[in-house]
């Protein structure tokens, strides 16, 4: 399975909640426990030092980033076309998520 992840907004663009995972880093919606999807962690550099954020979104913008992987995955795989591949499988899955 591919490593890939969701891009997310610059970390300096967003408001500290954001940047802490309570609200949704791309609308700003307030999560909780139940309804917050983790975006896996992220690298941070502040001067010499290397640390990592934990953004958070709301499932509504995980399906839209998903479905446009799928879109820019199946056009650039030759696999995907033929035979099909396991992160092509993933990504249709997740699309189809979306849609429910």
């Amino acid at each position: 399975m591919s490593t890939t992840r969701t891009p997310v907004p610059a970390i300096g663009t967003l408001s500290q909640r954001q940047q802490r995972g309570m609200d949704c880093v791309w609308c700003g919606v307030t999560l909780t426990a139940a309804t917050a999807i983790d975006l896996g962690p992220r690298p941070l550099r502040i001067l010499d030092q290397v640390s990592q954020w934990f953004p958070r979104s709301c499932d509504r913008h995980v399906d839209k980033a998903e479905y446009e992987k799928l879109l820019a995955h199946c056009a650039a795989c030759p696999t995907c076309l033929d035979t099909g591949c396991e992160d092509g499988a993933r990504l249709r899955r997740a699309a189809r998520e979306a849609r429910r």
